[in-house]
């Protein structure tokens, strides 16, 4: 085989020489890890197609292999290294060299300023409307310190591998870096998005406290929580060795992997998907049961719903976890960057729309006239009944915050009655959801 022909390797060639690169580099001395894994294939290649009488001693000595090693490589391999090594030198020319495209870093970056600019504009909401950030607040703060941490990391494991995308073209100490730094994102993938999950089912439980609504909080937190932990749990003891990025080229070490790494991340991710539908579908039943006129009752059902977008996200992480996840593609190219990008896009797209419910009691605070009327520029109050005050566990109500005279919910302003008492006769109470201007709402304007 001469660099001259024209020839397409197999993905299996591409694998097992993208494999031997990092063994090879990987075993070696310290001066063969910061320099592209296809070195040291170059150099045994020539090595034993000039030298007459090869000596495993030289090899030994040059490479900074040991002993046990190169015995148990051959062993593995059931192939004599001095016949492999002028093989893949000749397979070296044709080798595909990818590079690895920096999507993820625009990606990241753009996310990350929208849900910081929709966050900042939920923490207005929350102080100027309820006057104070609730646990369900501090809870989506803490979920959006997570995401940014891991999108990160994200950015920086597509760096690692300094722009190429094949085993050979990189070093081992960029492809170590690399796989610590998948290894890491993926079971924390779950952490992020269970801290998203619990900071909207701690706003639901402190929205109504209509039973029903309470218990789907229960049990679907529950699942959120357990699925969690299967997705650390599962990827961490996948194997007999949680650390893998430590032992990707130990033949020494006896390591069994009972669990496939596809069937974990796609039933994990499965079950987060259902969960996800779950969490933004819990409060439609209540807000339809709210007495309210057919406009207001579909608005606060797409409040709620919009999350449903954040879902897309999550069913195209898994597409690309189908498509990318292992390696040997036959263009050589072994970046997960795909994976992680709609991550990123997933978590974000679920933060942004779990402040929607507070941006939209903003809009109506300041801009009342977007909401207040109707299509045909009646006012709604005219012809609506307003929501329902009752604070019992037969009936759906929102539970408001109370804060000195102010009556705040996550939405807005809502009579807040004990079960003894009764309301005021003849007063409406602006809402973003009955969109009722009354004495409160005048005060508010003055």
């Amino acid at each position: 085989m001469s660099a001259d022909e024209t020839y397409v390797p197999t993905a299996d060639e591409i694998a097992t020489l993208g494999a031997v690169c990092m063994y090879w580099a990987g075993n070696a001395g310290p001066k063969w890890q910061s320099v592209p894994s296809s070195d040291i294939i170059d150099y045994l290649s020539k090595y034993y197609l000039t030298t007459d009488n090869p000596n495993p001693a030289d090899v030994l000595a040059a490479t900074g292999w040991s002993e046990d090693f190169y015995t148990t490589f051959e062993a593995t391999m059931g192939m004599n290294i001095s016949d492999l090594a002028p093989y893949l030198g000749d397979l070296l020319p044709f080798a595909p060299h990818p590079k690895v495209s920096s999507f993820i870093t625009p990606v990241f970056a753009v996310f990350t300023a929208l849900s910081t600019i929709v966050l900042a504009l939920r923490i207005w909401s929350r102080i100027s409307i309820a006057g104070k950030i609730q646990a369900f607040d501090w809870a989506t703060i803490f979920a959006y310190i997570l995401i940014v941490g891991w999108g990160g990391l994200a950015v920086h494991e597509s760096t690692a591998v300094g722009g190429w995308g094949f085993y050979c073209d990189q070093t081992f100490n960029q492809s170590h870096a690399y796989e610590r730094a998948y290894g890491i994102l993926t079971f924390t993938y779950p952490i992020a998005v269970l801290a998203i999950k619990v900071s909207l089912l701690l706003f639901y439980h402190q929205l109504s406290a209509w039973r029903p609504l309470r218990i789907s909080v229960y049990v679907t937190g529950f699942i959120c929580f357990a699925n969690a932990m299967c997705g650390i749990f599962l990827w961490v003891y996948q194997c007999s060795t949680p650390n893998l990025w430590d032992h990707m080229v130990d033949l020494n070490n006896n390591m069994s992997c009972p669990l496939d790494q596809m069937t974990v991340l796609m039933a994990v991710g499965g079950v987060g998907i259902f969960t996800d539908v779950v969490i933004w579908l819990i409060p439609i039943p209540m807000v339809w049961q709210l007495q309210l006129n057919t406009r207001e009752r579909i608005l606060a059902v797409c409040t709620f719903g919009v999350g449903l977008v954040a879902c897309v996200g999550s069913v195209m992480r898994l597409v690309s976890i189908r498509k990318f996840l292992y390696y040997g593609n036959i263009d050589g190219n072994d970046s997960r960057d795909p994976i992680n990008a709609w991550a990123v896009v997933e978590m974000n797209l679920a933060l942004i729309c779990a402040c929607v419910p507070a941006l939209r009691a903003l809009v109506v605070k300041h801009v009342p006239r977007i909401v207040s009327r109707t299509s045909d520029g009646t006012d709604v109050s005219k012809g609506s009944k307003g929501s329902s005050s009752y604070k019992g566990h037969g009936k759906p109500s929102i539970v408001s915050e109370e804060e000195g005279n102010t009556n705040a919910s996550e939405l807005g302003d809502y009579p807040r009655n004990s079960n003894n008492e009764k309301p005021e006769p003849n007063v409406k109470v602006w809402s973003p959801i009955t969109n009722y201007k009354g004495e409160e709402y005048s005060r508010m304007q003055d």
